[in-house]
């Protein structure tokens, strides 16, 4: 019983099946190296020393005959295994906490030894470490120290690998905790400190943690010694400032970064910048078929790969705070990507391209032709980093104003959403729900459902540290519980999402305006839906002229069309000294819907004929509204709203 009782306590956290000799007995020559005096326990050590001369063969057998344990396998293949989790449980109970740390060190170090033999540490890195780690205060040598080091760090960029990111930064952590102060981005240990906290940087980035992105990044800019090799830490601090809503701060770090590759990007833009950019890309891109941009070569230069990152991390905060400067982002990538060849942010730029082509030169065609290239683009690459950012390029900015039905596509965001957190980009997973949401109200998706994705939504960006998603999903669920009958006014987004009173007080002022919109949008939508057409039309005012330049091809700009103008109809009724003003609101927005209809039915032409038949029916012409009224209806069934 005590040697079974011995066999238990050192070999119970073995979480693997480990080998076994069965046709002889197995005597270890090596000795357990002495623990620090601070472990008073002489028994204990003794015991695990004893170990070594234990007759393993007749040990197992016992433990076999107990049912403590499995054997599998024949001669040199034996293994050996606990019966049941709780069998090791118990035995690890039995183990006093003071004594753990030496029996984990003791296991680690033999782990590691066997595995060094044969040339399988990689292979066995994470049971190592997961022992060693358990050990760590007990590693005081310089030597064994920087070691673990090294396999922490081998454990952290697998397991970032494999999307397991709470475990990944775990690991790093404790890589970088294994040095003192004065070894730290020392001369022989730069490039190990190097990786340590740039892979740290992404992990804890991830891991929604973004205030230690920016202490992390403090210390890397303080002890690198060549730009570049901060540059992939840079990435994730834009990302960080994106996250919290510094979308300046983001376009500053950005902008510096290409400054120190030597590329020159304006830091203001007007038309005849805008004109000459696009220009000389069409003449890039003329000629060139499907085909012939499919079969573009891969790029290699670093710096010019480098490059294409920034601009792509760059796009978000360029939509909130400078919208002058996205037709010149998308541009110079697409011709990055002709000239020097196809890098993994090309599909992201070729996306964007054809949102430019749909949304501000109204070529929706030529749109979805190079949204259908990023999107085939993607499979020249094995990363799928980039992957959610391009479905949802392509599902926001062209194939809704091109093909599908917003009841049809959110299946489609559901898919990018969950793309986007198993490759660790947050951000874009993120937009993906609230793009969901949008789309699920639109398509009129059961608002008591809605309420709740929504509020798992808000608290998965909460987690995350989505601050910018937050804000931008608190007004849509805040007009969610209005018309639930959840606020003390319908009218005014005031209740337990969100209050529109001191709201904006908390957003960056570079995102001011974007969110401000957003808010009147919604108010419009509101006022309208409990007949306030005043108010709605009011509302509707302060952002009509505005409204196309700082929400261009999001979904909420046809939505504020659609319900400025029923509102202007319902007014127009009344017929009083405003109605030559209603009657142009009207029309403008027919035009404007006509347009987007012809390209996408499904979405648009339900709207267009109710403006039509309220249009009619405000004008007096009964007849052509009850028509127009009985196609909108049946348009709508048709299309799935």
């Amino acid at each position: 019983r005590e040697s079974t009782r011995q066999i238990l306590l050192s070999t119970h956290l073995i979480e693997s099946e480990v080998s076994t000799a069965s046709n002889s007995a197995v005597r270890s020559k090596a000795r357990i190296t002495e623990a620090p005096n601070s472990l008073n326990n002489d028994g204990f050590r003794n015991l695990l020393n004893s170990l070594v001369d234990v007759d393993l063969k007749s040990i197992i057998k016992k433990l076999e005959d107990e049912g403590l344990i499995i054997s599998t396998g024949i001669g040199t293949r034996s293994r050996c295994k606990f019966s049941h989790d709780k069998i090791q449980q118990t035995a690890y109970i039995l183990t006093s906490e003071v004594n753990r740390p030496l029996m984990h060190l003791t296991i680690g170090r033999r782990l590691l030894k066997h595995a060094e033999s044969h040339s399988k540490v990689d292979e066995k890195v994470f049971l190592i470490v997961d022992q060693l780690n358990r050990s760590r205060l007990l590693i005081h040598q310089e030597t064994e120290r920087i070691s673990l080091a090294k396999l922490n760090l081998i454990a952290g960029e697998r397991s970032i690998q494999s999307s397991a990111f709470a475990p990944a930064l775990a690991y790093l952590r404790t890589g970088i905790s294994m040095f003192r102060p004065n070894e730290i981005f020392s001369y022989e240990y730069y490039d190990l400190s190097l990786r340590l906290y740039s892979s740290a940087v992404e992990a804890e980035l991830v891991n929604g943690n973004i205030g230690e992105v920016e202490a992390a990044m403090d210390i890397l800019s303080k002890h690198v010694s060549c730009s570049l090799d901060i540059f992939p830490s840079s990435i994730c601090l834009i990302k960080a400032f994106t996250a919290r809503g510094k979308m300046m701060d983001a376009l500053s770090t950005g902008f510096d970064l290409l400054e120190k590759l030597g590329v020159s990007f304006p830091k203001s833009t007007g038309t005849f910048t805008i004109l000459r950019e696009t220009v000389k890309t069409k003449m890039k891109l003329r000629g060139k078929t499907d085909e012939e941009l499919k079969k573009l070569p891969v790029m290699k230069d670093n710096a010019r790969i480098a490059t294409m990152r920034i601009l792509a991390t760059l796009i978000p905060c360029c939509f909130i705070a400078r919208k002058d400067l996205l037709p010149i982002v998308f541009l110079r990538m697409v011709r990055m990507s002709v000239k020097h060849g196809i890098s993994p942010m090309s599909p992201l730029a070729f996306a964007n391209y054809g949102y430019l082509l749909s949304v501000f030169m109204g070529n929706s065609q030529e749109g979805y032709r190079f949204g259908e290239l990023a999107l085939s683009f993607l499979e020249k690459f094995e990363t799928k980093e980039v992957r959610c950012k391009t479905v949802f390029m392509f599902l926001t900015s062209i194939s809704v104003w091109r093909e599908n039905s917003h009841s049809d596509i959110i299946e489609r965001f559901t898919y990018a959403s969950k793309l986007g957190m198993e490759v660790g980009d947050h951000e874009f997973a993120m937009r993906s729900l609230v793009y969901l949401a949008l789309f699920s109200f639109f398509a009129g998706r059961h608002l008591a459902v809605l309420h709740s994705n929504m509020d798992s939504a808000l608290e998965c960006a909460s987690s995350l540290g989505q601050e910018m998603i937050l804000q931008s999903l608190c007004p849509t669920q805040q007009c969610v519980l209005n018309l639930m009958g959840r606020s003390n006014n319908p009218l005014i987004l005031r209740g337990t999402a969100m209050n529109e009173d001191d709201f904006l007080d908390q957003v960056a002022p570079e995102n001011f305006t974007f969110m401000s919109h957003f808010i009147h949008s919604w108010r419009t939508l509101l006022a309208y839906t409990f007949c306030e057409y005043e108010m709605a039309v009011e509302i509707a005012d302060k952002i009509r002229m505005t409204i196309g330049k700082v929400l261009p091809g999001t979904p909420l700009l046809p939505i504020y069309v659609y319900y400025d103008a029923l509102a202007a109809c319902a007014l127009l009724r009344g017929s009083n000294d405003s109605s030559q003003k209603h009657k142009e609101v009207i029309k403008a927005a027919m035009k404007k819907m006509k347009g987007w209809a012809a390209n996408s039915p499904s979405n648009f032409e339900h709207k267009v004929l109710l403006l039509e038949a309220e249009y009619d029916a405000a004008k007096g012409k009964t007849s052509s509204a009850h028509k127009a009224y009985d196609g909108a209806v049946n348009a709508a069934n048709k299309s799935g709203m």
